[in-house]
């Protein structure tokens, strides 16, 4: 009797001792210190890890965006970005909670010279095939990338707004982010037709258990089905998750060059969609941003204005 009295009392110990840890590692909202263990014997995600935490919010959210040498350098599209944050309503705030992820070396230098949070992937920076004249790397390269960057982000239990770097934040998209949903995220329609959705540049990610395995799934499908990945974060988002966890943005108040949101009172963000070439990029996002400051200013002295349309002058060049 003696002899199974001991195992069974060795296997309870082991059985509560584990139960504890598992219970303590959901009550962080992901399993935190199993994925310290994973992500230690790794530098990139070690260098990933310290910047996350010194760009974090409080409650463990961090703003992202990625971006190569096409769109940083002294007048850029990174150059803007930032600035929208410095002349938004209630955007100011988050500028010490953007994390800059460079593609290249040239990125990340003038990263670090402009902002203090910046990341370079430098695991994918030489498989990244450019297309000349074209704003970003290859697409299934880009999208895998992401992909990769958001488990990674998660495993380590950061909550995320992923924004391109041509969206210009004019007000504060965070009032309309879902603190339930592990998804909240602003899609539009094809104006070319085809997909039935397309990304409209931001969404914002819970770390959480249904994120991760949802960011897993995808690494899969990517190698049982390549094709898969063609497919817009907001078809993924759907499709994998079915809607019990996703929140889809209202589109008035997201707007982008192929869709513009017309009132300026109302109008959070705005991208520069529909629009490949980099140098009309950054002519027409200065449109917008001293648009939206002579919006603000005459606001400022006339509250009428703030109920009435705005007409943009962007977009010019990208047309």
């Amino acid at each position: 009797g003696s002899r199974l009295i001991k195992p069974a009392v060795a296997f309870l110990i082991v059985f509560v001792v584990c139960l504890l840890f598992y219970r303590s590692s959901i009550a962080t909202g992901v399993t935190g210190k199993k994925w310290l263990l994973n992500f230690q014997s790794n530098s990139e995600s070690r260098k990933l890890f310290q910047v996350l935490r010194s760009a974090s919010m409080e409650d463990r959210t961090v703003i992202l965006t990625i971006l190569d040498e096409t769109l940083a350098s002294p007048g850029s599209v990174l150059d803007l970005f930032l600035e929208s944050f410095r002349i938004g309503q209630k955007t100011q705030k988050f500028l010490n909670h953007i994390v800059v992820v460079a593609l290249d070396n040239q990125a990340y230098q003038y990263c670090i010279s402009i902002h203090p949070h910046c990341f370079q992937l430098t695991s994918v920076t030489s498989k990244l095939a450019k297309r000349k004249g074209s704003t970003s790397p290859d697409h299934l390269t880009l999208k895998i990338m992401r992909l990769d960057l958001f488990l990674e982000v998660v495993k380590l239990g950061y909550n995320f707004a992923f924004t391109e770097a041509d969206v210009m934040w004019l007000r504060n998209p965070f009032e309309h982010f879902d603190s339930v949903k592990t998804v909240t995220l602003a899609c539009g329609s094809n104006p070319q037709g085809g997909t039935p959705m397309i990304d409209k540049g931001l969404f914002f990610m819970k770390a959480d258990e249904i994120s991760f395995e949802f960011l897993k799934i995808l690494r899969f499908e990517r190698v049982l089905f390549p094709n898969y990945l063609d497919n817009s974060i907001c078809v993924m988002v759907t499709h994998k998750l079915k809607g019990y966890s996703v929140k889809h943005l209202d589109m008035t108040y997201f707007g982008g060059f192929c869709e513009p949101s017309k009132n300026m009172s109302k109008v959070y963000t705005m991208q520069s969609t529909c629009c490949d070439n980099v140098k009309s990029k950054v002519h027409d996002l200065r449109l917008v941003l001293d648009d939206w400051i002579n919006f603000t200013a005459q606001v400022s002295t006339n509250a009428s204005m703030g109920t009435s349309p705005f007409t943009w002058r962007a977009p010019k060049k990208c047309v």
